[in-house]
């Protein structure tokens, strides 16, 4: 299956949206702008529009303590609604989100909140995912598969199903290069770390 992401922009908390990364991705932005938000940056203009299949915006003229943050969260439960397999990811420093993003998990749908697009699993470029496979591998985060076809599913996993065969056969490439662990001709999986 491929999933959807669904991204959702608390734009008074982050400002931060690299939208090139999106491009190609089984990617859906949802940008939510409060009452202070009148204009945007000119990029940021040209990038909703180079994306605008894949862009949304929606506008609130809301403002006042949570505002921003109960509508970003109607919107949520309307997408995931219309699409119950759907990753959905909240851009925002703001910890309020994490009662949420719990409250989504517990009833079996994926959700995180990120700081920034580059955290986002299914937006990170190769070295961004060995990076990321790596830092979990450390504290043992998972259990550590022993077989390939084991460590495949499991980077599949982490990255909410979305990664191509290449980019899957590139993450493993790169794990070995960085000699994280090695895999012999059986297809058996030993950790250097």
């Amino acid at each position: 299956m491929n999933r959807t992401n669904y991204i959702f922009i608390d734009y008074e908390n982050v400002q931060e949206t690299d939208l090139d990364r999106i491009a190609g991705k089984p990617v859906k932005v949802v940008l939510v702008l409060g009452a202070h938000h009148k204009n945007l940056p000119v990029p940021l203009v040209q990038r909703l529009l180079k994306y605008a299949g894949q862009v949304a915006l929606v506008i609130t003229g809301r403002s006042g303590k949570n505002a921003l943050d109960l509508i970003l969260a109607q919107h949520i439960g309307e997408a995931k609604k219309g699409d119950p397999h759907g990753y959905f990811h909240i851009l925002s420093k703001d910890k309020d989100f994490d009662a949420l993003i719990g409250h989504l998990n517990d009833n079996d749908t994926l959700a995180a909140r990120r700081a920034a697009f580059s955290e986002i699993p299914v937006l990170m470029n190769n070295a961004e995912r060995v990076e990321f496979i790596i830092a979990r591998f450390k504290p043992k985060q998972f259990t550590r598969a022993s077989k390939r076809k084991t460590l495949e599913s499991q980077i599949q996993a982490l990255f909410g199903k979305a990664l191509s065969p290449s980019e899957l056969n590139d993450t493993i490439r790169g794990l070995v290069a960085a000699k994280a662990l090695e895999i012999t001709s059986e297809g058996v999986v030993a950790y250097n770390i």
